[in-house]
């Protein structure tokens, strides 16, 4: 477009258009450190003592609840915010949202009962909600149009950005007792940050002739671009549009639902929007990020909690790094291959991922000496510090007992543990009892996981499968959903595929602990299962959309569903 030539041409924008973006990038930097402070806090939590129910599986509910609830109140308030943004503008939403972060990041610094910290993590949830929708829109009404696309990319950039800084911060207070409420409470930093900040940003140009505040919407053109840009010449473009949306709204009654229901088009747009948003989630990658702690102490790869939080830092620092790989590819190979090379790559990881707890259980070291306690009818290490093992119906607390040598365990027995004062897990019976333990060399006690040769193939799953999430899957469903859609749909449909993906993060996080419980290192065979379906079903359906215009967009989705990835 000719508005696209001459802002190349034209010398670099305005400080005001970069302290505008970089302020609301804060918004997607607070939902990405929410997402990954949870993995590094939550451990620590439960080393409070009776800060959760002494029983494993009302302590996993409440930790799973806690984790999940965030999520949930985030796809409530994505809505929420939907509204915000149409009624009060951009700015304002934004406002609002980093206000209600920063009150629940108070909260779940302060909170001194789990109930307490789930309120926290509500209020925390309408905050993200809000800002999960009314950022990105904010980023693309007021950036030009030769750099809207590459801030798409850049916002999930922020967003891999603050979990580095959650693994970063849950290490480094992770020794401490109350490390966890340091790790909630720091969140509200930035969004006090956002907060007074984006006072001094403008409202979206957009928004305000849609308002029909004309005037007050050329001056803010006239603030975000270069001195030589005809921002008149921009303005009479965004009025051209938003009379053609207000007479497309009352050709359709006002009701963009029905419209869409009405237009074959639109409705495989929609189809595909939503299962892009569909499969990301259930390829796993938010329990890969809430639970990365967890999966590494899982390995085997260490018993140290305070190890294995600055291990995760590692891992969170790679998928940042990754994400420049989306950012670099999607204009250059397209959103089509992208998608597919990314799930391929995601498939073998999470196969990986379940080989290596596989061959850990099949490999397990086996109990050598008998206990007193039901803890002496497991056999092997892997069942003595399973989560969730029994005997005879019975919950138990076991623990591996061993002798460190270089050929593995030796001299091993399951043996009863107990949490003492400061929340460490401690034998009540055998050699691995405070006060014995030194009298034996090399002898060591592990209460959560094996110690197993199978350590760096997890580990490896864990980074490959966060390179190929990142270099594809990341970005491009936020991406392809701001394009599919017509411009009078484009805001519902966004809308609806945000929610949409709201709405899975709840299912799939809520439900991974229950599925662990029940399938073992199953679960991430599961989740390979989905991303091969995905492969399937976006090699039919996933039309390559780079370089398309708008109008292009409305004849590719014409063709019938099962030929649109045929080019």
């Amino acid at each position: 477009s000719l508005l696209q030539e001459k802002m190349t041409s034209v010398e670099r924008n305005p400080p005001l258009l970069y302290l505008s973006i970089f302020l609301s990038a804060i918004g997607g930097f607070l939902f990405g450190y929410d997402t990954g402070v949870i993995a590094g806090a939550m451990p620590l939590v439960e080393k409070t003592k009776d800060f959760f129910p002494g029983d494993k599986k009302g302590s996993d509910s409440w930790v799973s609840i806690i984790t999940a609830i965030t999520v949930g109140f985030a796809f409530v308030f994505a809505f929420v915010g939907g509204f915000l943004t149409n009624r009060f503008g951009r700015r304002p939403a934004i406002l609002f949202a980093s206000l209600v972060f920063t009150v629940g990041a108070i909260t779940m610094g302060a909170a001194p009962t789990k109930e307490v910290l789930l309120v926290g993590r509500i209020i925390v949830g309408m905050g993200i909600g809000v800002a999960s929708m009314s950022v990105p829109v904010y980023m693309a009404e007021t950036s030009p149009e030769s750099i809207r696309g590459f801030l798409g990319a850049s916002f999930q950039v922020m967003i891999c950005f603050g979990q580095v800084v959650a693994a970063l911060v849950d290490a480094l207070f992770g020794k401490m007792d109350i490390g966890w409420q340091y790790d909630f409470g720091l969140a509200g930093v930035p969004s006090l940050i956002l907060l007074v900040g984006f006072f001094f940003c403008p409202e979206s140009p957009r928004w305000l002739v849609q308002k029909g505040r004309t005037e007050e919407a050329l001056k803010v053109l006239k603030s975000l671009r270069p001195a030589s840009w005809d921002s008149d010449k921009e303005l009479e473009e965004i009025l051209k549009v938003c009379k053609e949306d207000e007479a497309i709204a009352k050709e359709s009654g006002g009701n963009p639902i029905a419209r869409m229901l009405r237009e074959p088009a639109v409705r495989k747009a929609v189809l595909i929007g939503c299962t892009l948003q569909l499969f990301q989630q259930l390829s796993g990658i938010n329990t890969v990020i809430y639970y990365s702690a967890r999966i590494l102490m899982m390995s085997g790869i260490s018993n140290d909690l305070y190890i294995v939080l600055w291990i995760s830092c590692g891992v969170n620092a790679i998928n940042f790094f990754a994400s420049f790989i989306g950012m670099s590819l999607v204009d250059r190979v397209g959103r089509r291959n992208l998608t597919l090379l990314s799930y391929l790559g995601i498939c073998v990881s999470l196969v990986i991922l379940g080989m290596g707890f596989q061959l850990s259980k099949i490999n397990s070291a086996e109990v050598t000496l008998s206990s007193n306690s039901s803890c002496g009818a497991l056999s092997s290490c892997y069942d003595c510090t399973y989560e969730y093992d029994q005997v005879g119906g019975d919950d138990l607390t076991c623990g591996f007992c061993y002798v460190a040598s270089g050929s593995g365990p030796t001299q091993s027995s399951c043996v009863a543990w107990e949490k003492n004062d400061d929340g460490d897990n401690v034998p009540t019976e055998g050699r691995c009892m405070p006060g014995d333990i030194d009298a034996t060399e090399n002898l060591k006690f592990v209460s959560q996981y094996c110690p197993t040769k199978f350590s760096p193939m997890i580990v490896v799953g864990l980074m490959l499968y966060l390179v190929s999430f990142q270099s594809g899957l990341g970005p491009i469903p936020w991406i392809v959903n701001s394009e599919i859609y017509p411009l009078w749909f484009r805001s519902v449909g966004v809308s609806m595929s945000t929610g949409f993906n709201w709405g899975l993060n709840i299912l799939v996080s809520y439900t991974f602990l229950i599925l662990v419980q029940a399938f073992d290192f199953g679960t991430y065979y599961f989740y390979a299962g989905w991303s091969f379906l995905a492969i399937i079903w976006f090699f039919i359906v996933l039309p390559e959309t780079k370089g398309k215009s708008l109008e292009e967009m409305e004849q590719l989705f014409s063709k019938p569903l099962w030929r649109l990835g045929r080019g």
